[in-house]
Parts: C-alpha cells; structure tokens; sequence
C-alpha cells in the first residue's frame, strides 16, 4: 500500500482536530431563546458528552465517537477530508448530495465521525455520544449532557409538537 497525498491527509484529519481542542476555550450552555424552550442547545469549542432517548443534532467540525441501541444516523456535509466509521446498521442509504443514513433498527450501532462542516442527527431510544471540536449541538428528548466535564444538565421532554 503505497501513501498518497489523499491518505495522508485522510490520516492527520482527526488528530489536528483532536490536538486543536487542548487549546480550545470553554463553551457555554445556554437555552437559546429562539429555540423551542424543550430543547437543549450547547455551542461553541471543546468536549460534549451526552447521553438520552430522543434526537442530537451535531453541526460543525468535530471527532464524534459514540453508540445507540436502534434508531437512526444521518451524517450530512461529508466531503474528502472527512472519516466516517459505522458499524452494526442494517441499512445505509446515500443520497444524490453525498449525505449518508444508515438505519439501525433494533440493533446496536456505533460510529467514529470526523470532519469539518458537517452536521449529524442520531435519533435512538438510547444513545450516548462524546464530541470534541467546535460547533452546535441540538439535544431533543430525555437525558443528560456534559459541557467540558460540567455537569450533567438535563435534557427535557419536547411534547408531541416538536420538530427537529
């Protein structure tokens, strides 16, 4: 196997985005009060760990490693720099725009996803995740979350009129 530029590049993505966090200043949750009051949302740089049944939406640059028991993943925004790792789905779909949805449905899945400008949603009736890098983070549903090791916050019921 011969290194070519591409898989060079393909292997040092993840760890500038790894190594850029030690410097990265605190993030701050916050309700955003132009969101719907039932959903968590965190944004900004460093660590987001959660845990919880619902919906997450994940949009920025970021290394997302994590697991869900069922459900499904949605990973948009996937160009040549980015590293997507799934395994456990029982369907994947790629639509004409590149996006990736892999289906889960009763099974474990887990997944290691790394890029810039991408946004992931992950809905499940369980599921846990930990992001590192930069960007904004939408938690719908019941559990909790961890913002730079503060924490956990709750997340809260979005009623039956929410969308995502």
């Amino acid at each position: 196997m011969s290194l070519t530029p591409a898989r060079i590049r393909a292997s040092i993505l993840p760890v500038v985005l790894v190594a850029g966090l030690f410097g990265a200043s605190g993030v701050a949750a916050a309700e955003d009060p132009a969101v719907d009051q039932a959903a968590a949302t965190v944004a900004g740089s460093g660590v987001l760990a959660a845990q919880g049944d619902g919906h997450a939406r994940l949009a920025g640059s970021y290394v997302l490693t994590g697991s869900l028991e069922g459900g499904k993943l949605e990973i948009r925004g996937i160009d040549r720099w980015s590293t997507i790792r799934v395994t456990g789905w029982i369907a994947k779909t790629r639509l004409a725009d590149g996006t990736l949805i892999y289906r889960f449905g009763d099974r474990t899945g887990h997944y290691w996803i790394a890029g810039r400008s991408l946004v992931t949603t992950i809905e499940s009736d369980a599921m846990r995740f930990s992001a590192a890098g930069h960007g904004r983070a939408t938690l719908r549903g019941i559990g909790t979350y961890w913002v730079n090791g503060h924490g956990p916050f709750p997340w809260s019921d979005p009623g039956a009129e929410s969308d995502f």
